[in-house]
């Protein structure tokens, strides 16, 4: 019966992260009228520099997830003002085209520093 509420839960975790994806999503292109594929290659991004930012710095967990969030809004900001905005009066081509390469760009620069190997986060609760 544990088993069962746990997989419920799990479900509820998932889905909730896949919304927040899809509100993200709709909210940038609602906004910006650009398909913004990228999208979770910046949470990729955001996991990796959290990770970085507790495996490598020996940071507090809650403090690199905050620290994350800002790094990643500054990248953001990077992104919309060098990448986004440039093509906001061009064919929507151009910004589907930009959209695909910012994707392979942050993949291959991830792939690059952090490696093809997966590993695990370390837990708020332990000790390091």
């Amino acid at each position: 019966m544990i088993l069962f509420f746990q997989q419920i839960l799990n479900g509820i975790l998932i889905g909730s992260v896949y919304s927040l994806m899809a509100l993200g999503l709709t909210l940038i292109y609602g906004i910006l009228h650009i398909p913004n594929f990228a999208h979770g290659n910046k949470y990729m991004w955001g996991a990796f520099i959290s990770l970085t930012l507790v495996g490598v710095f020996k940071l507090n967990y809650w403090l690199a997830m905050i620290l994350s969030m800002i790094i990643l809004a500054g990248i953001g900001l990077l992104v919309e003002r060098f990448i986004y905005r440039p093509l906001r009066d061009q064919p929507h081509i151009n910004s589907f085209i930009a959209a695909i390469g910012l994707l392979l760009l942050l993949e291959g620069v991830a792939s690059a520093i952090w490696g093809g190997n997966g590993s695990g986060f370390p837990l708020p609760t332990s000790k390091p």
